[in-house]
């Protein structure tokens, strides 16, 4: 059973270890495991497939479904865009999407009204914050960084009390914030191709960072300090 301390070096270890080996590694690897259909993106498939299985188990054991059965359902969304739901796995088409889709594929989250959203030279109107890019933004950092000082709020706290929210660990939450930090920096001073890369990988550490949620603090009988525990009211 996973400890604080391990889960803190875990996701230390692997989060900076991705971006550094990106920033730092040959352009030609680099370029071949984050390229489409690459060791980055199958990783990202992996871990929200890993999180599935946590998710889905955690619904029969649980004493409180609800954030089990959202968090599941999420990832299993997840999967279905990252993977444009097994689209080059099962060889299908789906011409309505697609050509609407930025990219031909059979996918929500690259639908030509979706597109934009990137944190260079884009405005903070409303509907550059729709796009899907930002919108995951906002939900998987509003989770993870935001509501968690939320919870000083009492109607927020009675709200997220009632679908069992687990406040993720201190530790967990800190380090999330730093690696994500540093891949957007870096991105300001990479190339084009580097950025790209940067941007896969992190699309892959977001799958990571859930994973590793799902399993320390939505499965149950976990091993966690008290700030890792569901808010009662």
């Amino acid at each position: 059973m996973i400890k604080n301390s391990s889960l803190i070096l875990i996701s230390s270890v692997f989060g900076f270890a991705s971006i550094l080996f990106v920033w730092f590694g040959e352009s030609g690897l680099v370029s071949i495991l984050t390229r489409e259909d690459g060791v980055v993106e199958n990783l990202s498939a992996i871990f929200y497939m890993v999180a599935i299985a946590f998710g889905f188990v955690s619904i029969f054991l649980s004493d409180r479904v609800y954030l089990p059965i959202i968090w599941t359902l999420l990832c299993l969304i997840f999967l279905g865009e990252e993977t444009s739901w097994f689209q080059r796995v099962f060889d299908y088409s789906v011409p309505s999407i697609e050509q609407v889709n930025a990219q031909h594929e059979f996918n929500l989250h690259n639908l030509n009204v979706f597109q934009g959203g990137k944190l260079v030279h884009s405005s903070l109107r409303l509907s550059s914050i729709l796009k899907s890019q930002n919108l995951f933004r906002v939900g998987f950092f509003g989770y993870f960084l935001v509501v968690p000082f939320l919870l000083y709020i009492p109607k927020i706290k009675g709200l997220m009390s009632k679908i069992g929210y687990k406040k993720p660990d201190t530790g967990f939450a800190l380090v999330l914030l730093i690696v994500f930090s540093l891949s957007f920096m870096l991105s300001l001073f990479s190339p084009v191709d580097v950025k790209k890369s940067l941007a896969e990988t992190r699309e892959m550490l977001y799958a990571f960072f859930i994973m590793l949620y799902i399993f320390a603090f939505v499965r149950p009988n976990q091993i966690t300090k008290p700030t890792a525990i569901i808010i009662d009211g």
